[in-house]
C-alpha cells in the first residue's frame, strides 16, 4: 500500500516555549487614554498590547522609575 502524502502545515509555526507568552494583565483606561494609546501604537507602526509591552519594558529595563 502506498504512504499517503503529507500536506502542508497550514497557519504560524510553534513559537518556543521560552518565547510564549502566557500571562495577562489588565489595566483600565479612559476612553481619552485609550485614544492617546491607540493614535501612539499606531505610528509606532504596531497595535497597542505590542506597543504598551514595548514601551512599558523599555521604561522598566532603564530602571527610569520617575
Amino acid at each position: 500500500m502506498a504512504k499517503p502524502v503529507e500536506k502542508p502545515r497550514m497557519g504560524r509555526p510553534p513559537v518556543a516555549d521560552e518565547n510564549r507568552r502566557s500571562t495577562h494583565i489588565k489595566v483600565l483606561t479612559t476612553d481619552a487614554e485609550r485614544a492617546e494609546l491607540d493614535q501612539a501604537a499606531e505610528a509606532a507602526g504596531m497595535g497597542v498590547s505590542t506597543w504598551v509591552r514595548v514601551v512599558a519594558l523599555e521604561k522598566a529595563r532603564r530602571g527610569d522609575n520617575k
